[in-house]
């Protein structure tokens, strides 16, 4: 009998170490159809009940389906308190975006009083413009009068 049990445990072992597993393989996720990948679920979806932008303003800190209130109260689910939400208050993004309008002084047009212009020729043509650009007569670069401004 003592003979019988070595061999008993030497034969559960050979059986034992013979079974086959199954190998995992890695599937790579986007070789899964589109139509067959699994749906991603929002977190917290039970907080959306009055299609406020926040969600509703007291929400089942157990999160029940439906354990919502404009009011402060009890969950009627669960009977737990339910609490505030803070999100409620939050307003909604603007993704419009507005064009920044900067005032920009406009200089007056034509000579100040002394007959000096914004800008003059550098190559000293008569004349001159209230913004930097070409001259009119020579078509070169008109330069900053320091004289327009004392």
């Amino acid at each position: 009998m003592k003979k019988l049990i070595p061999i008993f445990v030497l034969f559960i072992v050979c059986f034992y170490s013979c079974k086959k597993e199954e190998k995992k393989t890695s599937v790579h996720p986007l070789s899964i159809p589109f139509n067959e990948r699994p749906v991603p679920t929002l977190p917290n979806a039970n907080n959306i009940a009055t299609g406020v932008v926040g969600g509703a303003h007291y929400i089942c800190p157990k999160k029940c389906k439906g354990g919502t209130s404009s009011a402060k109260g009890a969950c009627p689910i669960c009977s737990t308190e339910l609490t505030h939400n803070q999100a409620f208050h939050n307003k909604p993004i603007n993704t419009t975006i507005a064009p920044i309008s900067t005032p920009v002084a406009t200089p007056a047009s034509g000579p100040n009083a002394k007959g000096e212009y914004h800008y003059k020729c550098k190559n000293g043509c008569a004349g001159g413009e209230d913004a930097a650009g070409k001259c009119r007569s020579c078509s070169s670069d008109l330069e900053h009068n320091t004289a327009y401004h004392s």
